[in-house]
């Protein structure tokens, strides 16, 4: 959990902040902000906030989701995520890395915010405009034995299931296609390919029947934690992921586990759109959300449309303040 003194020290320097929106959904000048139905908006049936690598910024995800609708006065119907949410609910299970990043950086473990009810998922979940859930692939940087736990318990014919207290973050299986609101249908991938890591469980690397599952699955997008092999990348990512594009060619397809800003990938994808949205750590200038770790997803029936969200808009939210974006 995060430290009491680490909580106390980002509270008081949230009073200073000011809200845009009150309980009533109008802005301290009397406008109203009131949700609009996706389906009446331009015509579209559902819009997605995407995220890169969060490694446990899961509130501050929700949270900027849910200004940027606010900003934009549309319904935002959900969050998609590439994987590295940094799902360890049990801080004596964290991985090496997670654990050597968490001392530095307590918002590592925010994914301990949500497993329990807590005062900030409460605080944040309150709030107007948010999305109703997020939806994620596993990365390399989870504690799969708790994700398949989750997952039995959900049920054999479960294609996503909650891993939270709040059932609002929710965890696609692997090799499955969950149906989003909006009707899009979300594919996802586990894992990473072996070539990029040595030294992970076995149950980080992709495993080839869940790969195999997808290639042969129709869906719209597609998530996974590592990229899609392609030549211009120098035996970089995985071939099974290009295979499941070529022979699938979903619409889009998403991924995080490099470093980087946020790109659209090109290569031999046929009609599929590739992007990378950059991980978020909250770092850019120490302060602030990185370059291209958050996009727009537009879904509908005419036109299907992805774009970044401005660098200049995401420096207006400091990590010191997320409580209160």
């Amino acid at each position: 959990m995060v430290p009491a003194d680490q909580s106390r020290n980002e509270e008081s320097r949230c009073r200073a902040c000011v809200f845009t929106v009150d309980d009533a959904g109008e802005s301290p000048t009397g406008q109203s902000f009131g949700r609009t139905d996706a389906g009446e908006v331009m015509g579209q049936e559902a819009i997605y906030a995407v995220f890169g690598d969060l490694h446990g910024r899961v509130l501050p995800a929700f949270r900027l989701a849910g200004a940027w609708a606010m900003e934009h006065k549309v319904r935002v119907d959900g969050i998609l995520q590439v994987g590295d949410l940094g799902y360890f609910p049990d801080t004596s299970r964290l991985d090496k890395a997670t654990a050597r990043y968490a001392a530095r950086d307590p918002l590592e473990l925010g994914v301990q915010l949500v497993t329990e009810p807590t005062p900030e998922a409460d605080t944040v979940f309150n709030a107007p405009d948010l999305p109703d859930s997020l939806w994620f692939t596993a990365g390399n940087h989870e504690d799969f034995e708790a994700l398949e736990s989750r997952q039995h318990g959900a049920g054999a014919r479960a294609t996503s299931f909650p891993v939270d207290a709040y059932l609002r973050v929710h965890c696609i299986g692997d090799g499955l296609v969950a149906v989003l609101p909006g009707n899009v249908r979300v594919g996802a991938l586990w894992g990473v390919a072996r070539q990029t890591r040595k030294d992970l469980p076995p149950r980080g690397w992709i495993r080839s029947k869940s790969a195999q599952a997808l290639t042969y699955a129709d869906f719209d997008v597609l998530l996974t934690h590592d990229r899609p092999a392609n030549l211009e990348l120098g035996g970089l990512g995985s071939e099974e992921i290009a295979q499941i594009i070529r022979s699938a060619q979903p619409s889009f397809a998403f991924f995080g586990h490099y470093r980087g800003a946020g790109s659209q990938v090109l290569g031999d994808f046929g009609r599929t759109q590739v992007y990378h949205p950059a991980g978020m750590e909250l770092r850019r200038r120490n302060l602030y959300p990185e370059d291209g770790c958050m996009g727009i997803l537009r879904w509908s029936r005419g036109e299907k449309q992805f774009e970044y969200v401005g660098g200049d808009w995401l420096m207006r939210f400091p990590r010191t303040q997320w409580r209160c974006w």
